[in-house]
């Protein structure tokens, strides 16, 4: 019983550790300031990540594969499952003119799994759900008095939305279970805009900040179904199903103030448009996923998934923001096509060779949407993709009671025209599994 009582404390002991971990700046995105940010859902495991984002028919019995709640079923009856993970992220930002390097590392998520009866299973677990991380500059130079006159705006935001969530599933037969996810969404994201005079002695520095606090419950839906074809072969069918019933809430404060800088600290000198609270709402789109897999036995498995988003329903009060190069541009919601194409090569716990013990991954995706924006060097209006390749192992410890995963990711995102994100992202995880309700015999 202390046993228990100990690893639960433990795990709200990591959850609370978690919370500011999360908060912490990402890599330089500047795509990132549309929005509620960039969305983090396919990529935070590394498991499901190195198959291209593949999980709709994944289920393990020592991963805890958050993206469809009904796979929750696949853990052991009288077992817990306790599933860490870091990240580490690497950004080549470019255009035409100038490229920029980025890195950064972080905690990707926390999770736990447990049997409550031999046909129903839970979950819960803490992970990012979005992330708002950019910083660009734009020089300009004018003329005042017969003067050059040298001005720096800088637009800067930081902050994202973090998923908290409790999981049920049921296996209602054999071969078929569903389940359910509860999330509480909530994060703060804070955007800036910084005029500066840095050589001028009577040109007053001013700031517009602006803090949005986000937050609501929503929820997941899945399903699960495995269909023996004959003693070698198993098809598998993953459907979800993701909905808002009631849009974010938002609560934005914004204020407009004058500062003098000193070093690297700014004081306020003072405040041109005091600060403004008022509220409003943000809805999310319905995500409705489909996923096929093929599995041989214990061999191998290959799978594809494929997830429609619909973002071109109304969903933010502001239809501008800063652009990337300072000033400002259009951006509009589209519906979202997500595709994902991978497989894996299972380890053999049974064999005497560590290397014949070990899985093997690999895939690719491609997501067509979400976002468009204006090309002002066209005049038209650019559907964002998103692209990547992605591998991964799994190393098996303690008799296979745990797993290290590992994954690699590399991919490309936005418009050439108007600025390409070339990524790259190493995962990292720990899963294990333990006897929580098992009598231990003693002599």
């Amino acid at each position: 019983m202390n046993n228990k009582k100990n690893r639960g404390l433990l795990f709200i002991l990591l959850l609370s550790m978690t919370l500011p971990i999360f908060a912490q700046n990402g890599v330089n995105s500047p795509y990132s300031q549309f929005g509620v940010g960039e969305l983090k859902t396919f990529y935070f495991h590394p498991y499901t990540n190195s198959m291209g984002g593949l999980s709709y028919t994944i289920r393990k019995n020592n991963i805890i594969n958050n993206n469809n709640p009904a796979s929750y079923t696949a853990m052991d009856s009288n077992s817990f499952v306790f599933d860490m993970g870091l990240a580490a992220d690497f950004v080549i930002l470019a255009n035409d003119e100038a490229s920029l390097y980025d890195a950064d590392a972080a905690l990707s998520h926390i999770l736990l799994g447990m049997p409550l009866t031999k046909w129903w299973r839970t979950s819960i677990g803490i992970l990012p759900f979005s992330e708002v991380s950019y910083i660009t500059t734009k020089n300009l130079y004018t003329m005042s008095n017969g003067d050059s006159l040298f001005s720096q705006s800088v637009y800067d935001g930081t902050g994202g939305i973090t998923k908290l969530y409790w999981g049920h599933a049921f296996k209602i037969t054999k071969n078929l279970s569903v389940g359910f996810n509860v999330n509480y969404l909530f994060g703060k994201e804070t955007r800036a805009i910084t005029f500066d005079f840095p050589d001028s002695a009577y040109m007053l520095n001013s700031r517009k900040l602006k803090e949005t606090h986000i937050s609501n419950f929503t929820f997941d839906f899945g399903l699960q179904y495995f269909q023996e074809l004959n003693e070698n072969y198993t098809l598998g069918l993953g459907l979800t199903y993701s909905s808002v019933p009631t849009s974010l809430k938002v609560k934005d404060k914004s204020v407009v103030y004058t500062f003098v800088s000193q070093g690297t600290i700014d004081y306020v000198s003072d405040t041109i448009f005091p600060a403004v609270e008022y509220e409003s709402n943000l809805d999310m789109p319905h995500i409705v996923g489909l996923g096929l897999s093929l599995t041989r036995n214990e061999k191998w498995m290959v799978g594809v998934d494929a997830t429609y988003s619909s973002w071109n329903m109304p969903k933010y009060t502001e239809n501008t923001t800063n652009d990337i190069f300072g000033g400002w541009t259009a951006f509009d919601y589209t519906e979202s096509y997500r595709f994902a194409i991978g497989g894996e090569k299972m380890g053999d716990y049974l064999a005497s060779k560590y290397f014949e013990k070990m899985s093997f991954r690999a895939g690719v995706h491609f997501e067509s949407g979400k976002l468009c924006v204006l090309n002002q060097a066209t005049g038209s209006n650019e559907i964002l993709n998103d692209f990547g390749i992605h591998a991964g192992l799994s190393f098996p410890m303690r008799k296979m009671k745990s797993i290290i995963n590992l994954n690699f990711q590399w991919g490309t995102y936005g418009v050439k025209e108007i600025l390409r994100k070339n990524y790259f992202q190493i995962g990292l995880s720990l899963s294990t599994s333990d006897t929580w309700f098992k009598k231990r015999k003693y002599d």
